[in-house]
């Protein structure tokens, strides 16, 4: 993934120890940081946190970005990819903005560019993780293209999207004939079949 990415309002950019001040004020505002076990009470907390993500991107390629407002230079949050409860080839994404700063689509604007970036990178599927009560990022994963895939035993409800399912279904196909022995052509997707030419283009 590109340690550099940006859109309309936003900078991205792969999270440095030097973002460590800048970062904890967010993290340690209780209005901000609702997640996990709250707001970060050491400084150390969000030094460690930087560390794993420089980690992940050095190893497995996997970027979490500081998102900075293109006119000020603020930093309003944070978006990126990680392991979390899937994995490094399956991906979480997660995003958090400023409070002062939410309900103006930031999140969704950053993990467009991020999830697009994903695809770029050749990631097929990723995941979010939400519980059930945070509708804010429920809407924001439903938004993005993305559907609730199964709930675990707390209730932890794990959305989805399939980046490549071009790619992804020609691959079943391809499993289902090595099992029953026959011979399947995948179609080329860009080749329209008499079929395809006949039928209406959905509203766009």
């Amino acid at each position: 993934m590109s340690p550099s990415l940006s859109t309309r309002r936003l900078k991205l950019n792969a999270f440095t120890a030097d973002d460590a001040v800048e970062l904890h004020a967010l993290f340690a505002d209780p209005e901000t940081h609702t997640i996990g076990s709250g707001p970060f009470t050491a400084f150390e907390q969000t030094e460690r946190w930087i560390a794993a993500r420089v980690t992940a991107q050095h190893d497995h390629g996997l970027c979490w970005y500081a998102l900075r407002c293109s006119e000020t230079g603020l930093l309003v949050g944070n978006c990126g990819m990680l392991k979390g409860r899937t994995s490094f080839e399956e991906p979480e994404i997660g995003y958090l903005i400023r409070a002062s700063h939410r309900s103006r689509g930031y999140a969704t604007e950053a993990a467009t560019a991020v999830l697009e970036q994903c695809q770029a990178a050749g990631i097929r599927r990723v995941w979010a993780s939400i519980r059930p009560h945070n509708t804010a990022s429920r809407h924001i994963a439903t938004r993005l293209g993305m559907h609730v895939d199964h709930t675990d035993n707390d209730g932890l409800l794990f959305y989805v999207i399939d980046l490549h399912p071009t790619d992804l279904a020609d691959q079943q196909v391809r499993r289902a004939s090595q099992i029953v022995g026959l011979k399947v052509t995948v179609r080329d997707p860009g080749v329209k079949s008499p079929k395809d030419c006949c039928q209406d283009s959905p509203g766009q």
